[in-house]
C-alpha cells in the first residue's frame, strides 16, 4: 500500500481538537479511495463531470488566456452562474455556493438583474463570495476527481497552458450537454461574459440542472460509462470503481430500496464471498478488509473515550497513567492466568455472524449512555472478534496494509495481539490500553504540535499524572458510498424503489 512520505494526514493548523487522534485512519481512507476512485466524499452532484468538461471546452476554444487568474475569473463566473440557475425554482441538492445563491434570489425583485460578478470574484470580501475557496469548486472539490476518472489534463509544469484541458472523453461530454441546451448554449456563455442575468431568465437555463439530465440522452449514456468504466475499460481504477457501483446496483435490487450507507457496509462485511469466489474480482474482500479496518479503529478510540471520561471523573481530572490503565483492564472479566489465546478463542466461540455489529453496537450505546465498563468490555471484545478475522485472510491484510507501522491498523495490532498469544490476558489488555492507545495517543498529539503546531491532545501528561482536557468526537467513517449512491442515482440507475430499469440493463451485462 502506498501511503506516501511521512506520518498520519494530520489536522488542519491551528484546530484544537483531533480528527483522527490515534492516527489509524490513513490505512482506512486509502483502501475506500482506491475502491471508488473519481469520487469523493464532497462530490455531490455526478452532473458536475459534464459541466465542467462543458466550460473547459469553451474556454479553450474562445478564450485560451494562458493566465491562470484569468481562467479562475471565468470558471467563478460559469459556477455561480449554475448556482442560481440551479438553485432558482425547485432547489437542487448538493449545488456548491447554493446557500449564497438562495440569499441572491430572496433579495432579487423577481423582474430583476443579478449582478453576480461580485459573488464570483476570488478577491472579493469572503462574506459576498458564493464559495470562500479561490479555487472554487472546480478547482477545491471537482478537479482531481476528474482527472482520476479521465476527463480533464492537468499540463505539466512549464507548458505555455497552465490551465487544465478536456480529454477526448471530456470533449465529447462537453459537446452532448452543449446539444442538449440548444440555443441557450452560447446566451450560456453570453451571460457569464457579462456577469448579470435577468432573474426572470434563469429558468430558461432549466435544461441544465443535474436533475433534467435526460435518460437515453447522449450525454446521459456517456456519463454512464464513465461513471461505470465502460468508456476506459483497460483502467485498473475504472475497474475497481465499476465493480464496486455494480455490487451497489445488487444490494438495491435485493432490496427494493436505496440502502443506506451504514446497511450496505455491514452487509458486505457479513457477506463476504469466499477465498476463491473472489479471485477475479479483489474488490468485495477489499470491502470486508476495509469496515474490519474501520471497526478496529472506533474500538480502539471508544477506550480512549473511555479513558477520558475516567479521567474527568477523578479529583482534579487528574490520574497516574498505571492507575487509570489498571482501572479500565479491570472492567474486563477474565480468568485467573488464561492466556490472551485461550480469552480470544472463548469470545469467539460465542461469535456468530454478526457478533461484530453486536459488540460495535454496544460499545457505542454505551459510550452515548456513559457507561464506561460496558464499552470498554465490548470493545476488547469487538477487537478479539476482529484480530481473528483478520487471521483468515492473511495475504491480503499483509499486502493491503502494509505501510510502516507508525500506522497503526488492523495488521499493525493483529501482529502485536499474534506475538502475545501465549501471554496473560489481563497483561495484554492492559499492555493495549497502555502502550497502543493512551501513549499512542500522546505520540500522535506531539508529532501534530511538533510539525503543524496544532494542539490536539485531549489528555495531557503532568508530573506523573494525565489531565483531562477534552472529549472526543467518535464516528464510523464515511467511505464515499452515499455519493456513489447519489451518481447512480444522478444517471438513473437507481430510484426510490430500487434499481430501475435501466440499471437492471447494466446488471444483464455483468
Amino acid at each position: 500500500m502506498d501511503l506516501g512520505q511521512g506520518f498520519p494526514e494530520w489536522t488542519e493548523l491551528g484546530q484544537d481538537s483531533g480528527l483522527d487522534p490515534l492516527g489509524m485512519q490513513r490505512p482506512i481512507e486509502v483502501i475506500y479511495q482506491s475502491l471508488v476512485p473519481g469520487i469523493s466524499t464532497i462530490t455531490l452532484r455526478y452532473r458536475y463531470y459534464s459541466f465542467f468538461p462543458y466550460i473547459l471546452r469553451h474556454y479553450e476554444n474562445n478564450i485560451r488566456h494562458p493566465d491562470p487568474a484569468v481562467f479562475r475569473k471565468f470558471q467563478r463566473r460559469c459556477e455561480a452562474l449554475f448556482a442560481l440557475i440551479c438553485t432558482h425554482g425547485e432547489p437542487e441538492l448538493g449545488i456548491t455556493g447554493s446557500d449564497w445563491a438562495n440569499k441572491i434570489l430572496a433579495e432579487a425583485d423577481d423582474h430583476g438583474i443579478i449582478d453576480f460578478s461580485i459573488g464570483a470574484d476570488a478577491d472579493a470580501d469572503e462574506s459576498l463570495r458564493y464559495l470562500k475557496n479561490k479555487g472554487g469548486a472546480f478547482g477545491a472539490i471537482y478537479s482531481t476527481q476528474m482527472s482520476e476518472m479521465g476527463l480533464i489534463h492537468f499540463p505539466d509544469p512549464g507548458q505555455p497552458n497552465p490551465n487544465p484541458v478536456c480529454s477526448d472523453v471530456g470533449l465529447r461530454l462537453a459537446d452532448a450537454l452543449a446539444s442538449g441546451l440548444g440555443d441557450k448554449d452560447s446566451r450560456f456563455f453570453e451571460v457569464v461574459e457579462e456577469g448579470k442575468v435577468p432573474v426572470a431568465e434563469l429558468g430558461s437555463f432549466v435544461a441544465i440542472k443535474p436533475s433534467n439530465l435526460q435518460p437515453g440522452s447522449r450525454e446521459h449514456l456517456l456519463l454512464k460509462e464513465v461513471l461505470l468504466g465502460l468508456s476506459d475499460p483497460r483502467s485498473h481504477t475504472a475497474q475497481m470503481r465499476q465493480s464496486t457501483l455494480k455490487m451497489l446496483l445488487k444490494i438495491s435490487e435485493a432490496l427494493d430500496a436505496v440502502p443506506s450507507a451504514e446497511a450496505v457496509k455491514w452487509h458486505w462485511f457479513e457477506n463476504v464471498p469466499t477465498k476463491d469466489a473472489a479471485e477475479q474480482d479483489q474488490v468485495p474482500r477489499l470491502w470486508f478488509l476495509y469496515q474490519a479496518c474501520d471497526l478496529m479503529r472506533l474500538a480502539y478510540e471508544v477506550i480512549l473515550s473511555a479513558a477520558l471520561t475516567t479521567i474527568d471523573a477523578a479529583p482534579r481530572h487528574r490520574m497516574p497513567l498505571g492507575e487509570l490503565t489498571r482501572q479500565l483492564a479491570d472492567t474486563v472479566e477474565t480468568t485467573r492466568g488464561e492466556s490472551w489465546d485461550n480469552f480470544s478463542t472463548t469470545v469467539n466461540a460465542k461469535a456468530q455472524t454478526s457478533s461484530a455489529r453486536h459488540h460495535a453496537t454496544a460499545m457505542l450505546d454505551a459510550m452515548g449512555a456513559g457507561e464506561t465498563s460496558e464499552q470498554v468490555r465490548n470493545a476488547i471484545s469487538l477487537i478479539a472478534i476482529l484480530a481473528d478475522t483478520a487471521a483468515t485472510d492473511f495475504a491480503l491484510v499483509e499486502i493491503t496494509l502494509s505501510a510502516h507501522d507508525y500506522f497503526q491498523s488492523l495488521r499493525t495490532e493483529t501482529d502485536f495481539l499474534d506475538r502475545n498469544r501465549t501471554t496473560d490476558a489481563t497483561a495484554v489488555i492492559s499492555d493495549l490500553i497502555r502502550e497502543r492507545i493512551l501513549k499512542r495517543h500522546l505520540w500522535v498529539a506531539s508529532r501534530k504540535f511538533r510539525n503543524q503546531k496544532a494542539y490536539t491532545f485531549h489528555m495531557e501528561p503532568e508530573e506523573g499524572n494525565l489531565r483531562y482536557r477534552a472529549p472526543i468526537r467518535i464516528s464510523p467513517s464515511s467511505p464515499r458510498l452515499d455519493q456513489a449512491l447519489r451518481f447512480l442515482r444522478d444517471i438513473s440507475l437507481i430510484d426510490d424503489g430500487g434499481v430501475t430499469a435501466i440499471g437492471r440493463a447494466e446488471l444483464a451485462t455483468a
